[in-house]
């Protein structure tokens, strides 16, 4: 299957199940034969995501294509005129230690559900390369009854074949067990009658501004979907959990029997903690995918795309 962002193939799956799926990043050598964890590279495969993940399909198909340097440059913008992105460069990235502090502050006091930390852009990248989706909505599109950006679900994105909407939320934590929490506390927040409903509104009035093929299709498939039971039918529900691991530590080829066999102990226990957790009563309802990825250091990778996007604002 041909990848959208993915083109150096640096992520690997590892473990692909119908609720579960991991993924790990493969090791190389730099210049004097040490192992190199590709970190900038997958940094710039996550950069490449932004336009898409900005405009998804809202932009004019017969637009001058001969400004695509402007277009990133407007992409990397409008993402940092989210207040969570915001926040969390001045966190990562300001020389003013004053000011990461009351960022932080703020952040805490706030309560913001993303934290403007990468991982729904990370989760818009898998889906389109490995579950081949096509973002339904862009969440800078997404807006409300009030014309204010609607905090939904991280991804909204469809399977246009089999007529499947994913509706994904994400986290990117340093303890894959507290992102996991989190992720349950979403879905006990999201799957209830009052929250679907309101979600197939907002996905069925931003549609009439988006160019996909299956648009007019998309609209008459949410609108005919009137119950509840019809609606958990349609969807897909991806839980990405992005978290720190020692495994790029201990080895140095994530090809290897040794790499897997540790790889997998650590999914098989993360999705057992996952299964053991109170849910939401609709849970069991719903076809939900637990997507494990872990990396080496949040941080180094947090900081490293706040850097590259805050220099596509001025490019």
């Amino acid at each position: 299957m041909s990848k959208y962002f993915d083109r150096k193939n640096i992520i690997m799956v590892k473990i692909n199940e119908n609720d579960l799926m991991s993924f790990l990043l493969k090791m190389d050598i730099d210049d004097n034969g040490n192992p190199l964890y590709l970190v900038d590279d997958f940094a710039k495969e996550i950069m490449n995501v932004i336009p898409e993940y900005v405009f998804a399909n809202y932009e004019d198909p017969n637009a001058d294509q001969t400004l695509w340097v402007e277009k990133i440059s407007e992409a990397a913008r409008a993402v940092y005129k989210i207040k969570e992105f915001e926040l969390m460069h001045k966190v990562y990235c300001s020389d003013n230690e004053e000011e990461r502090k009351k960022a932080e502050e703020e952040l805490r006091t706030k309560s913001f559900k993303n934290r403007g930390e990468f991982g729904e852009i990370l989760l818009h990248m898998l889906l389109r390369d490995f579950k081949n989706t096509i973002p339904l909505v862009s969440k800078i599109y997404f807006k409300d009854s009030a014309g204010v950006p609607a905090h939904g679900f991280d991804a909204v994105h469809i399977s246009p074949e089999e007529k499947i909407l994913w509706l994904g939320e994400s986290k990117l934590y340093i303890d894959g067990k507290k992102g996991i929490n989190e992720l349950i506390n979403d879905l006990e927040e999201h799957l209830n009658t009052n929250y679907l409903n309101d979600q197939f509104v907002l996905i069925k009035k931003n549609l009439k501004n988006n160019n996909i093929k299956q648009r007019d299709e998309w609209i008459k498939i949410l609108t005919e979907a009137g119950t509840l039971k019809e609606k958990l039918k349609l969807i897909n529900i991806p839980l990405l959990c992005v978290y720190e691991n020692d495994i790029y530590e201990k080895f140095t080829d994530m090809t290897s029997s040794d790499a897997d066999d540790y790889h997998e102990l650590n999914i098989r226990e993360l999705k057992k903690y996952f299964d053991e957790k109170p849910k939401a009563s609709l849970s069991a309802e719903c076809n939900i995918i637990l997507m494990l990825f872990p990396i080496k250091n949040k941080y180094e990778l947090v900081k490293r795309l706040h850097e590259k996007l805050w220099h596509m604002q001025s490019i």
